[in-house]
């Protein structure tokens, strides 16, 4: 593993806000993720894993951490490629940084069905730390999960589905990186089958459906959870007039009042400020879901 000096991490994120990582490193094994771990104590700064760069955003400054990409993304089929698989599905192992557009892609061709996952930006690991999941149909990954192994503290840990305490937009893991150092390495999940143009289809009707309803130029993707009733934040958002409002280069989108956009240079000042202002008129609103690291490398929001 290569440890790299003040790595510029904007252009590691879908909204292109960020300054430099005091330390960067990209992982590829076991191996360099127990050395990374290491690493971040020796040096007594946190250690951040940045998935696919969506629902996060970097203080504008120098972090004070180690960030590290997850770029292993072996894909075990314990069956044969065509082998016959009864109607419950295959069981089929992910490392953490497999890219999600490209796992769909990849299990249809073996006829199995990981198209409720279309759509969503990143990697198999950040949408298992986020639960991530198509909220109009209440699908979330966690229903496909059967366990998940990873570095906690320096120790390898394989969870069932239950040890991971799965919840809307939350998991464990996510709840120990708060005070731990937390890795996810890869994921078991169970895939049911279904025959690839079948799959095909639903993947396009869905892809097409997002690019209608949401959009996908510099913005980190929804910004906060829904109510615990189901209501949706947009509908809040838009409720109290805020639709289209800008701050600095940083707006709430015209298309979905859900997603902030980076339309001008925006900075991590400017959508914090906005988080603020969201939360400040809509008070009922139950969470924020993108990560904003302050220069200490810690949770600013």
């Amino acid at each position: 593993m290569i440890i790299q000096e003040l790595i510029p991490l904007g252009p590691k994120t879908t909204m292109r806000i960020g300054g430099k990582a005091l330390y960067y490193a990209e992982i590829l094994t076991e191996k360099d993720a127990e050395e990374a771990y290491r690493f971040s104590r020796e040096k007594n700064v946190p250690l951040i894993v940045l998935g696919g760069g969506s629902n996060t955003i970097f203080a504008d400054e120098v972090i004070n951490a180690l960030v590290v990409r997850i770029k292993a993304s072996l894909v075990t089929l314990p069956a044969p490629p065509g082998a016959t698989r009864d109607d419950s599905g295959a069981l089929v192992t992910v490392e953490a940084g497999a890219i999600l557009g490209s796992l769909l892609n990849e299990l249809a061709a073996q006829n199995l069905d990981f198209s409720a996952l279309t759509g969503i930006p990143g990697t198999l690991g950040g949408a298992i730390f986020g639960n991530a999941g198509q909220g109009a149909k209440g699908i979330w990954i966690d229903s496909f999960v059967e366990s998940v192994t990873v570095l906690i503290d320096g120790k390898w840990k394989t969870l069932t589905r239950e040890e991971c305490e799965f919840r809307y937009r939350e998991s464990k893991f996510k709840d120990l990186a708060k005070d731990h150092s937390v890795i996810i390495w890869s994921a078991t999940l169970k895939i049911p089958t279904r025959s690839e143009p079948e799959v095909k289809a639903e993947i396009e009707r869905l892809i097409n459906k997002r690019i209608e309803t949401q959009p996908h130029i510099k913005t980190a993707g929804s910004c906060f959870k829904s109510l615990p009733d189901g209501t949706p934040a947009w509908q809040l958002i838009e409720k109290a007039g805020l639709r289209g409002t800008k701050i600095g280069g940083i707006q709430i989108s015209e298309k979905h009042a859900n997603f902030l956009l980076n339309v001008e240079k925006g900075t991590f000042e400017d959508a914090l400020a906005m988080t603020n202002l969201i939360q400040k008129q809509v008070p009922q609103i139950s969470g924020i879901e993108m990560r904003l690291f302050a220069s200490d490398g810690r949770i600013a929001a």
